[in-house]
């Protein structure tokens, strides 16, 4: 049986001798995985270059799925949105290596959700297309969040206290999750804000690194097994002005 979706790769894997395994979230079935028979060999095939799966690439791929394995088997693969330049900008191309690690981490479902889809789509070509992208990864996160369902609930949100373990603010600390202070304002200021407004939010390198740690402990206690990625590090650097 063949199907045709879009796709954004995720990340690929060694499988067998020459081939690899291309992890996407799809359009269609959400977390898939397929196999492009030959990617590693000598004789390769340029409609399936390793090229054009670098992670967070917009892919339209056409697989089949064999009785004998139910694996899917990549037929062929076209770039549906050519980024201009996240390959060649460090500070985009950083982002989009963090991000590439959270999505790794935090989508897991195997149905089709659209909205959640359509978010990323729009998410990646507006880093694409936009100069001022400080803010974007920040920004993506937490609206990461609506679609994980632990949006954060602004019910109180004057409150000066934000509760990470009930994604709820609060008068009074509750516990030790419990956070106030300047990254509590600064995550406020992103919550209800679009993504043609985030570039009027002030920040530092030093702001952007104190919220990104709440951020992450966010995850951290409402994504099962989710640890801060490995790229994060190089984050902190890439911002550090």
């Amino acid at each position: 049986m063949e199907g045709l979706t879009n796709a954004i790769v995720l990340h690929a894997t060694k499988y067998g001798e020459t081939s690899v395994m291309l992890h996407c979230y799809t359009e269609r079935s959400g977390l898939q995985s397929f196999v492009v028979k030959g990617a590693r060999s000598k004789k390769k095939n340029k409609s399936l270059s390793m090229g054009m799966f670098q992670p967070l690439t917009q892919l339209e791929l056409l697989s089949s799925t064999p009785k004998s394995t139910r694996l899917p088997i990549l037929k062929s693969a076209k770039i549906i949105h050519p980024y201009a330049t996240i390959p060649t900008d460090v500070v985009k191309s950083s982002i989009c290596i963090f991000l590439a690690e959270v999505f790794r981490s935090v989508l897991k479902e195997e149905e089709e959700n659209q909205p959640l889809y359509r978010f990323l789509e729009h998410a990646l070509i507006w880093i694409d297309t936009r100069a001022q992208i400080a803010n974007a990864h920040m920004f993506i996160l937490i609206q990461l969040t609506k679609h994980l369902g632990f949006y954060p609930d602004m019910t109180h949100i004057a409150q000066p206290y934000f509760d990470l373990e009930n994604g709820q603010f609060a008068a009074q600390a509750r516990s030790k999750e419990c956070v106030s202070g300047q990254e509590i304002e600064m995550l406020k200021s992103y919550l209800g804000t679009k993504f043609d407004k985030i570039d009027k939010i002030t920040t530092n390198a030093d702001q952007r690194r104190r919220l990104l740690r709440l951020l992450m402990r966010y995850y951290q206690l409402h994504v099962q097994s989710f640890r801060p990625p490995k790229s994060l590090d190089v984050l902190y650097e890439v911002f550090n002005d």
